[in-house]
């Protein structure tokens, strides 16, 4: 049964700090050699990102945080379902101070319901990235990382209780990829994306992919399995859907997405965050898909 239909009616970015050079980079794809790290290009491929996004849905850019090297990576900084939107606690140091701006501009521009992960007047240890956490509409599957801890599990399940927790055991996250997203997101509530690899199938069977009615779509390219779906339309249907995924040398890769994207009449459109990824960036890290009440969308 689905929860609660997909809608998305803004997207959050921000744009990239000149700092942007010292930002994390522990994990690696596909020999990404990090040594070879262009600033300039990487704020290309950002802005060429924001400027695609823009065309889609209303896009908020917030500015630069020169002081948090990774502040444009976004999406590790909320879990947004609905009008309500749980703060996270980032789990390196290092980010923790990037929350705080964003709590506020979904509070007090986009008329958010705003919850932290630790209230004020607790003190459990709960710490978690939001690209540990995949939302595709029937389950909000959350993946316990080097950046996601248990105790996170029961503050998200407490903060949206309406929708079906599924742990994730750290069978990838670590070495191999820093989040859960690295590896796998969705392409509609029914369907994930995930790499022809060990660790892919591993990741299907830890999420209980089968059991829970999902159909599994791999693709040689990891990069690619890191998909930004966007659903627009009203509250009754939804009326056209975009994919906006990295874009890929394999043509199998390529043929596959095509494909996949034809079947379920969704629009397909590639974009380049490669050098991005050079610091540990997935796709999705660039944005928080949003649904406001109509009187908080930018006009």
């Amino acid at each position: 049964q689905r929860q609660r239909r997909l809608l998305h009616t803004v997207a959050l970015t921000r744009q990239l700090p000149n700092s942007f050079d010292r930002a994390l980079s522990e994990h690696y794809h596909n020999g990404i050699d990090e040594d070879t790290f262009s600033l300039t290009k990487a704020r290309q491929q950002l802005d060429t990102y924001i400027s695609e996004m823009k065309t889609i849905l209303p896009t908020v850019v917030l500015p630069p945080l020169e002081e948090y090297p990774d502040s444009c990576f976004v999406e590790d900084t909320v879990i947004a379902i609905g009008n309500r939107a749980l703060l996270t606690h980032p789990g390196h140091e290092s980010r923790q101070g990037e929350v705080e701006s964003i709590g506020q501009v979904l509070r007090d521009e986009l008329g958010m319901e705003v919850v932290k992960m630790n209230p004020d007047n607790q003190t459990f240890p709960a710490y978690c990235d939001g690209g540990d956490v995949l939302f595709t509409g029937r389950h909000l599957f959350v993946g316990v990382s080097e950046r996601t801890n248990e105790d996170a599990l029961a503050r998200i399940e407490a903060v949206f209780p309406h929708v079906p927790l599924i742990p994730v055991a750290p069978v990838a996250q670590g070495k191999y990829v820093l989040h859960l997203k690295s590896l796998v997101t969705h392409l509609d509530e029914t369907t994930l994306l995930l790499p022809t690899d060990p660790m892919g199938y591993k990741v299907f069977r830890a999420m209980r992919g089968p059991e829970l009615g999902y159909e599994a779509i791999y693709l040689p390219d990891i990069l690619s399995c890191n998909a930004v779906v966007i659903e627009l339309g009203d509250k009754s249907d939804t009326t056209k859907k975009v994919a906006l995924v990295q874009d890929s040398t394999c043509e199998t890769t390529r043929q596959r997405l095509q494909e996949a994207c034809e079947e379920r009449n969704m629009e397909l459109r590639f974009v380049n965050t490669s050098e991005l990824a050079k610091k540990d960036a997935a796709l999705t890290c660039c944005s928080v898909l949003l649904d406001v009440a109509d009187e908080y969308v930018p006009k």
